[in-house]
């Protein structure tokens, strides 16, 4: 059966903030559900750190409130002007993988109406993207998770999925800390992806957090010949989501 529903949590215009195409103006649609629990389980209830991670993932709050929507009603009349004056249309989470069947007649529908629209998803690397959704997305910007998430490595690594993503036009996008997160990266992710598609993002939910930590991470990058990204909304609006 056809599947014309999505798990939505929000959906808005702004500009990309992170990774390759960063500043791009983007219509954001944020599905509700996923598979990890970036900042330790537990995390969710009270907002603390839990299971020796060091950051939180900023849209718990978000994506763990969700309603049910049909695809031709997802977008609002500024969305739609947005994608037609050539914005990105960027699908992320959460969890996006977890709806994958739904997504594709989502991107089918937008596709009859704008048949140029670049496409990106936002994912964690846990869940092998079937052979359709492939066809139709533009860019993967894939997150692979660390032991600083606070996730227990059985959750999330998935080696057969991160090498057929780095087949895919992917940037691996890695939140770290500190130099302990780049032995890690060295030591698991490297040998299965290209390092060229590596780039590494200081991890901060607000200003404060950010800026304690993006100077290690610069001169990570320097000494590994590696690329930098920032997180561009927090610097703008010092705002983890919706703008």
């Amino acid at each position: 059966m056809k599947e014309t529903k999505l798990s939505v949590s929000e959906v808005f215009y702004s500009i990309q903030g992170e990774g390759i195409t960063t500043g791009y103006p983007s219509v954001f649609v944020r599905l509700g559900g996923c598979n990890l629990m970036c900042g330790g389980m537990g995390t969710q209830f009270d907002g603390e750190l839990h299971n020796d991670a060091t950051w939180r993932c900023d849209t718990i709050e978000v994506w763990m409130k969700a309603l049910s929507k049909p695809i031709t009603e997802i977008l609002n009349e500024e969305h739609h002007q947005a994608l037609k004056n050539k914005a990105h249309l960027i699908i992320t989470g959460g969890e996006p993988l977890m709806q994958q069947t739904a997504i594709v007649n989502f991107i089918l529908h937008l596709k009859e109406i704008y048949p140029d629209l670049y496409i990106e998803i936002e994912t964690n690397g846990t869940i092998k993207p079937n052979d359709e959704l492939k066809l139709l997305v533009n860019q993967w910007n894939c997150s692979p998770k660390l032991a600083n998430s606070g996730n227990d490595i059985s959750m999330y690594l998935n080696r057969t999925t991160i090498v057929e993503f780095n087949k895919l036009n992917t940037q691996f996008k890695f939140v770290v800390t500190t130099e302990e997160d780049w032995r890690e990266i060295q030591n698991i992710y490297l040998p299965l992806i290209d390092k060229d598609k590596v780039w590494l993002m200081p991890s901060g939910e607000n200003q404060e957090l950010l800026n304690n930590s993006k100077q290690v991470v610069a001169e990570l990058v320097k000494e590994n010949y590696l690329k930098f990204t920032n997180r561009l909304h927090i610097e703008i609006w010092n705002k983890k989501t919706g703008v």
